[in-house]
């Protein structure tokens, strides 16, 4: 079969490949920078721990090195050039969260440095417990639920929906509540 296309539909096949192509290249955050507003180092942050997040539940280590990697540099940044406003902070919790980002960098490093499953869960808790604090204070409107898993005595962030729990992975997949949505 052979197509043909006038210029514009060839134009608006090239922009939405060249969107889809971008979006693929370069992250979630993509998404919220082509709305015209650029996204809040908390936005950016989930953007690379959920994918970690869904890797350990899945007990893999493919990408979570990565992913730790690219939630450091976030964090290296934000902390050379500190601002509420970037953080995505509301309110007076700035000063709270700016004090959480040597604890958030250490653990973000752990996660890119993890070399084994156990070590990479260890170091996504210890960043988990700085983002659930962020969450309180940040501005967005789409945050995610803190979930809590009694078993490991851990929490962790996650999209609304199902719980799937990255410190056990398929061994207990669905263990823990959510406990602020």
């Amino acid at each position: 079969m052979n197509i043909t296309l006038n210029t514009s539909a060839k134009s608006s096949l090239l922009a939405i490949t060249a969107f889809v192509v971008t979006t693929l290249l370069l992250g979630p955050s993509t998404l919220v920078a082509e709305s015209g507003k650029s996204p809040s180092a908390f936005e950016q942050l989930l953007g690379h721990y959920e994918p970690a997040r869904e890797a350990l539940t899945r007990d893999s280590m493919g990408g979570v090195a990565a992913q730790g990697g690219k939630i450091q540099g976030i964090l290296d940044t934000l902390a050379k050039s500190w601002s509420a406003e970037a953080a995505g902070i509301q309110g007076d919790m700035g000063d709270e969260i700016r004090e959480l980002l040597p604890t958030l960098q250490k653990a973000a490093a752990g996660l890119a440095e993890a070399e084994d499953i156990e070590t990479a869960r260890d170091a996504f808790y210890e960043l988990s417990k700085g983002l659930v604090r962020w969450r309180k204070a940040a501005t967005t409107d789409d945050k995610p639920v803190v979930a809590y898993c009694s078993m490991s005595k851990r929490s962790w962030l996650q999209p609304a929906g199902d719980l799937t729990n990255p410190y056990h992975g398929q061994s207990m997949l669905r263990c823990g509540q959510v406990v602020d949505g």
